[in-house]
This record gives structure tokens, C-alpha cells and sequence, in this order.
């Protein structure tokens, strides 16, 4: 256990995301294999009454993958759009849209088929990340659509890629073929360019949802990547009886407050490190 916790230390808060949704997909997986299956209380029912006694289906659904290639081209995507994401924000940020595009995605799901005639005779049920993944994706290639893209042989920008998905998930809606997802799909590429377009004209949305998901996450151990720890190093002299603290230098100290910024955002920040920083920057 001891060597998992290190390797679980070592990842970046997006890694630590991807491995929790693998993580699921194989422990669901060994479940069914002895004949146990738990998707049931924790998919998303397209029924309203459903969602009315298992509401966290609305969050959980969104971590849960039946099919494994589902899983591997989610994960990819995540990763991929992630990347740039991080470029530009931090990762409580990242995750706050991921959860607003699958949860907003979840919400017009139960309401599609709780409201329309011919599909409201039909029971059905939604897991899956690709909502959020799409916020995410969206919003980048809105918020920066000319960011180039390599892929095998093409150069593209990201608007284009963005674009792409969309035009698939519109082609796809007449065929009546996974009908809910793909709605689920355009509703969080909706979440990812609204939120995008807000903030390139300096509106933030959501943002008392963003600093909720954000103390969260660090009271449930993801306030940082765990790569770098501390400036500071204690080191032991042969005297059982003394200590000596290694003060750190100018750079190791910068170096561990702009962690501190990456992992949390600039707020996290005391007044004194802001001070400190503000000083060596001129």
C-alpha cells in the first residue's frame, strides 16, 4: 500500500482524475465478473423519479464507463484538452467545468425524456465522462481557438477539432442512435463555449461554484500534485539531540510559492508570500 500511496503522490491532479475513473472501470468490472453489479445505483436513469431517490446519480454517473473503449477515448480526450486547459488556469477551475458541463448535461437528459412524448415511454440509462470532457474541450477551443494541434500527419487548430465533435454529435442525432448521449455530449460542449465566451468579455460564470469544488477538492487530498513538496528540508546530525532546518534560498522559496499558485491559485496565497513575490519581481 505504501508504494500505491507514492505512485498516487507522484500524479498531477488531472492524472489523479483519469486513474480514479480507470480505477472504477476495473473495480466495476471485477464486480460484475463475480456476479455483483453496482451501475444500477449509480448510472444516470433517463427517469425522474430515478433521480429523485438517487440524486448523486446526477455527479456519479459521470466517473462510470461500461465499455472500454469509451473509457480509453474519454481519457484521452480528457488528458489532451486538459493540457491546454492547465496552460492557461488552474485545476479547481478545470474540474468545477468538467462537473458543470456533465451535471448541466445529466439535468437536460432527465428532462428530454421526462417532457417529450416519444421518448418518455422509454426507460434508459446514461454513464460516462464525455459531457464534461467536451466542456472542457469547447471551452478551450473557444477561449483559444487558433492554438495548433498535431495529429499524426495534420496540423490543425483547436477550433477545428472542437468544431469537429460538434458536427459529428449534430449528424448523429437523427439516427436515433444513443440519442441521450449525444445531447449529453452538446449540452456540455454548450456549458464549455457560453463559459468561455463569458470570460474572454471578463464575466466569470459560476464562480461560486468553482471556489465550492475548489475547497473541496483539498479537503479530500487533491490540494496538490504531490511532485514537489516543500523548500524546506530538516536535516538530522549525528547528535541524537539536535536539528538543523536548512533555510531555503531566494529561488527555492519562489519556486515553492508559485506551487503553491499552480496547485491552488494565486488567492491561496498569504499576504506576506504575495509581498515576498511582488518584491522579487521587480
Amino acid at each position: 500500500m505504501s508504494r500505491l500511496g507514492y505512485q498516487w503522490a507522484m500524479l498531477g491532479r488531472l492524472e489523479r482524475l483519469i486513474a480514479i475513473q480507470v480505477g472504477l472501470f476495473i473495480l466495476f468490472g471485477l464486480l460484475d465478473i463475480l456476479g455483483i453489479s453496482l451501475y444500477s445505483f449509480f448510472e444516470l436513469s433517463s427517469s425522474a423519479t430515478y433521480l429523485l431517490f438517487r440524486p448523486w446519480s446526477l455527479f456519479t454517473y459521470l466517473f462510470l464507463h461500461h465499455d472500454l473503449w469509451h473509457l480509453i477515448f474519454n481519457m484521452l480526450w480528457l488528458y489532451y484538452a486538459g493540457q491546454f486547459f492547465l496552460n492557461f488556469f488552474d485545476f479547481d477551475r478545470l474540474f468545477s467545468l468538467f462537473l458543470l458541463g456533465g451535471i448541466a448535461a445529466g439535468i437536460v437528459y432527465v428532462l428530454l425524456y421526462s417532457l417529450v412524448p416519444s421518448l418518455s415511454v422509454i426507460t434508459s440509462a446514461m454513464v460516462g465522462s464525455s459531457a464534461g470532457v467536451m466542456a472542457v474541450l469547447i471551452f478551450m477551443a473557444t477561449y483559444n481557438p487558433n492554438q495548433p494541434v498535431k495529429l499524426l500527419f495534420f496540423r490543425l487548430k483547436l477550433w477545428h477539432l472542437g468544431a469537429f465533435f460538434v458536427v459529428i454529435d449534430l449528424l448523429q442525432l437523427s439516427s436515433g442512435v444513443n440519442f441521450g448521449g449525444r445531447v449529453a455530449h452538446l449540452t456540455g460542449a454548450a456549458i464549455g463555449y457560453f463559459s468561455a465566451r463569458q470570460l474572454l468579455i471578463g464575466i466569470e460564470v459560476a464562480g461560486g461554484f468553482q471556489r465550492f469544488v475548489g475547497r473541496l477538492l483539498r479537503s479530500n487530498g487533491f490540494a496538490s500534485s504531490g511532485q514537489r513538496k516543500s523548500a524546506f528540508k530538516v536535516y538530522k546530525s549525528r547528535s541524537k539531540q539536535s536539528k538543523v532546518t536548512k533555510q531555503p534560498s531566494d529561488q527555492e522559496r519562489i519556486d515553492a510559492i508559485l506551487d503553491k499558485i499552480s496547485a491552488s491559485g494565486y488567492d491561496s496565497l498569504s499576504a506576506e508570500e504575495k509581498e515576498y513575490l511582488f518584491k522579487k519581481g521587480r
